[in-house]
């Protein structure tokens, strides 16, 4: 039954998500952007305040954004973000999930 939950989770926030809205250059280069920035360097960077296990905490802090997907499906049916901003919020947790550890 898990693998049928997993499966049943991929398929509602991926059948969301708008595939000519994804595509655009505008949706890519601000999803990275925020995904490179506010999603990853920033947690990064505050590392070397925390000790001899820095990096670890720093890259830990980069998470997987499993929930953060369903949040987004969720407002986007909900219409409180439009399809251009679901998009850029796709692209954005698609960076922390590649880059996480």
């Amino acid at each position: 039954t898990s693998w049928m939950i997993r499966i049943f989770f991929a398929a509602t926030v991926a059948f969301a998500i708008p595939i000519d809205k994804l595509l655009s250059f505008e949706a890519f280069w601000k999803g990275s952007l925020m995904g490179i920035g506010p999603c990853i360097l920033t947690k990064v960077c505050c590392a070397p305040f925390m000790g001899p296990a820095r990096w670890v905490i720093g890259w830990a802090m980069v998470g997987r954004a499993e929930f953060a997907y369903l949040i987004a499906q969720m407002a986007a049916a909900a219409n409180m973000i439009d399809a251009k901003t679901f998009s850029v919020v796709i692209w954005a947790l698609l960076y922390a999930t590649i880059f996480a550890p």
